[in-house]
């Protein structure tokens, strides 16, 4: 566990790596009704969002993705800010050295 922790610090330092922790007391947000990876990249290209389970996986892009991008956005607001979510890290890392 500890090795995990540290490498979640580690790999927060990278330039294109946010790291938040979602408290398990949090509010109702969009992430509990399922997983999906929304990944943006430059104008024109649209975003795109996959979408995978059982029976396989599903692609969408473009003003298809909007409503995922808009979910992405009040789960990181739901989320611990970044600052304490890596304090937190680093706290339960170091309980894992004793």
């Amino acid at each position: 566990m500890r090795e995990q922790l540290r490498r979640l610090l580690d790999v927060s330092e990278m330039p294109n790596v946010t790291v938040q922790l979602m408290p398990l007391n949090s509010t109702a947000h969009p992430g509990v009704v399922g997983g999906f990876t929304l990944t943006g990249f430059p104008q024109p290209m649209p975003s795109v969002v996959l979408l995978e389970n059982l029976s396989g996986a599903t692609y969408v892009e473009g003003d298809d993705a909007t409503p995922f991008a808009k979910a992405f956005e009040r789960i990181r607001a739901t989320a611990l800010p970044v600052e304490d979510s890596l304090a937190r890290i680093a706290e339960l890392e170091e309980g894992h050295r004793k």
